[in-house]
């Protein structure tokens, strides 16, 4: 996968630690950040060439847990399979465990990323809070999975958990959930699965809309990495799907993500990228 890695820097590790009051996050949510004045392409120019390449890291790691995660969807519908509890968390579950077996750690570094991006996202604002939706809060959705990445890898994310005050006896449970998860999906979806090396017909498409000028640094990126022919041609191997499918990327006057079932799309909106990048400038300005 051709990519360009930059590093977390210890800074932004700690500008989110400063961030972080008793389990909660002194940052707005989201949609607040996208009203941050002046506009997010003279920020982006402004940044210094090292700010720039670890904000589009912060992009690239939350934008591929995301497509993951849509993909995840795609399969619960595609394939009919079984969902017990949410389905949001099962597919929370798959983004993170495609993450992890990768055995790659840039793949890791990307997936520790995507989980910091739920912390990032957390708002402290109790009157925002949605306790009813089909969603787990930002935190939960973070601290969980932290939960999977320490269950699979303790020596790896270890340190992590320690530095975002995931308690030890939670850290102890986590192997088991990790264990518990790669079960449940490796169990609803052995049926489906292709043949080791079996090759057959190729059912994902992948396709980039023009992008917006405004927008343009986030189409640029997703075409860079290649991060949805990754996520594409790994479906495509592991799954026998019954019909066509299309990943798309495109702007959507919105920032989101989502599975059309039927059009039998996977919807990656540009807009998206750019709130993700909205999330890093606002711990760069905290830091200042």
């Amino acid at each position: 996968m051709p990519r360009r890695f930059a590093r977390m820097t210890t800074g932004f590790c700690q500008a989110l630690s400063a961030l972080m009051v008793g389990g909660a996050l002194v940052l707005g949510a989201l949609q607040m950040a996208l009203a941050a004045e002046p506009p997010l392409i003279e920020r982006l120019e402004a940044l210094s060439d090292a700010d720039y390449d670890d904000l589009l890291d912060f992009v690239e790691g939350n934008a591929l847990f995301t497509l993951y995660h849509e993909a995840g969807h795609m399969l619960v519908s595609q394939l009919d399979l079984p969902v017990l509890g949410q389905e949001e968390d099962a597919v929370d579950n798959l983004a993170t465990i495609s993450m992890l077996q990768s055995g790659d750690a840039d793949m890791d570094h990307l997936l520790s990323q995507a989980m910091l991006g739920w912390f990032l996202s957390a708002s402290d604002a109790y009157d925002d809070l949605v306790f009813h939706g089909e969603h787990d809060l930002d935190l939960q959705r973070g601290y969980r999975m932290l939960c999977l990445m320490v269950g699979s890898d303790p020596d790896a994310f270890g340190e992590l958990a320690a530095d975002l005050e995931l308690p030890g006896d939670r850290v102890e449970t986590c192997p088991a959930d990790y264990d518990q998860a790669v079960a449940a999906w490796d169990g609803v979806t052995e049926a489906h699965r292709k043949p080791e090396n079996g090759g057959g017909l190729r059912w994902i498409e992948v396709r980039h809309d023009p992008a917006p000028e405004d927008l343009a640094p986030f189409a640029e990126l997703l075409k860079e990495t290649e991060l949805m022919e990754v996520v594409a041609q790994e479906m495509d191997d592991l799954y026998r799907l019954p019909a066509p499918v299309l990943f798309r990327s495109t702007a959507c006057q919105e920032a989101n993500a989502f599975w059309d079932p039927d059009a039998r799309e996977v919807i990656l909106c540009y807009e998206l990228l750019g709130a993700f990048a909205e999330l890093f400038l606002e711990v760069l300005a905290e830091d200042d």
